[in-house]
């Protein structure tokens, strides 16, 4: 998925890290999920992942990508569906063969819908809209109707929302949609399995909650993996159609304003993206976590200045066990440079901080 501060580019340098500091253990915290690429190498490497995001399409990626730890047998579609030596290709191909249907995502997000029209939102095509449409309420019905596990359900969900960006007409997020049809979005909406993590044996929990509840919540363990914001955009609103995805409008459909259709009653705003308290927010969790190491994420442009980084984890980590990693890698752009707007460079640098705290 398309995603500000995905670190799938950077796990080599990350695996270098853990390699290089020494980092040891078994059980791992990641309070800022996102996309889960680094939960999930996390798992790879043997660690019992405790996840979480404020964000609903956050935990579906968590709950498939790091908590699902068997491969789905869909048991209670055997009378639904044909299911074949592989169970999950079976369910995924069932889904890409449904009819479009005039649902939700139709009627808001692409201009043929009522809504959608009005504003002349143009994030989906009308026929890739009406796929996701009969896609999302197909899972929720068997969800409902207690033919998928919790394993399975969100397995399901997450191949949706990221088929779903795959076709965003969009440059990578939904504070604003493209003008005219891109490349991505003409091509139809086709969900693929996703590359799930088994066999390992290892109990991973998702949750979504604040990153300072979930640290709080925990008892000691042996790494907190830190990735927070590095920028004052609100997920909430930079990502609100996946948002709207993974939780669906069965029960109580959101209401919507803007030109972009943002959810009226959809505050999931976070001290992380707001200078005056993103360094507080910071210096809490770090005090309230009891880990034994501290591996934050972070890069040279973020609003959490190094000075506080430093400072706060050489006041909680163990005498002269203060480490700075850092790489260069090509900037994320989510658009071009423009009269409003010009980046500083293509190349950002990603630093890694550690500290050692028992």
């Amino acid at each position: 998925m398309r995603y500000i501060g995905n670190k799938r580019k950077l796990i080599p340098f990350i695996r270098q890290g853990l390699e290089e500091l020494g980092i040891s253990g078994t059980t791992a915290c990641d309070p800022f999920a996102g996309t889960a690429s680094v939960a999930r190498f996390l798992k790879t490497r043997g660690f019992s992942v405790a996840t979480s995001d404020i964000m609903a399409f956050s935990y579906a990626l968590q709950w498939a990508y790091v908590v699902v730890d068997r491969p789905p047998r869909f048991h209670g579609l055997h009378d639904h569906i044909a299911l074949d030596s592989d169970p999950l290709a079976a369910a995924i191909h069932h889904l890409n063969c449904l009819e479009p249907r005039s649902d939700f995502i139709f009627e808001h997000f692409c201009p043929d819908g009522q809504a959608g029209s009005e504003h002349e939102r143009r994030y989906f095509t009308p026929e890739n809209a009406g796929r996701i449409d009969a896609v999302r309420a197909q899972i929720h019905d068997w969800y409902l109707d207690g033919y998928l596990t919790d394993d399975e359900h969100f397995v399901l969900l997450a191949a949706l929302i990221e088929a779903a960006d795959r076709v965003a007409n969009t440059t990578g997020v939904y504070a604003a949609y493209v003008k005219s049809w891109q490349p991505n979005a003409l091509k139809p909406l086709r969900l693929r399995p996703p590359r799930l993590v088994t066999g390992t044996g290892l109990e991973c929990r998702a949750h979504q909650l604040d990153a300072a509840k979930l640290v709080a919540a925990l008892g000691p363990f042996d790494l907190l993996y830190l990735d927070p914001p590095y920028n004052t955009r609100q997920y909430a609103g930079y990502y609100h159609i996946p948002e709207i995805i993974a939780e669906g409008w069965f029960e109580e459909p959101p209401r919507l304003r803007g030109k972009t259709g943002l959810p009226e009653n959809g505050d999931k705003r976070s001290n992380w993206s707001r200078r005056r308290h993103c360094e507080q927010a910071f210096e809490d969790l770090v005090n309230t976590a009891q880990p034994r190491h501290i591996l934050m994420s972070y890069n040279s442009e973020g609003i959490i200045s190094e000075e506080c980084i430093e400072r706060v984890l050489r006041e909680r980590g163990v005498p002269g066990s203060y480490r700075r990693l850092e790489q260069s890698y090509k900037r994320y752009r989510s658009d071009r440079d423009s009269k409003t707007r010009r980046y500083k460079s293509d190349q950002v640098t990603e630093i890694l901080y550690y500290v050692r705290v028992a």
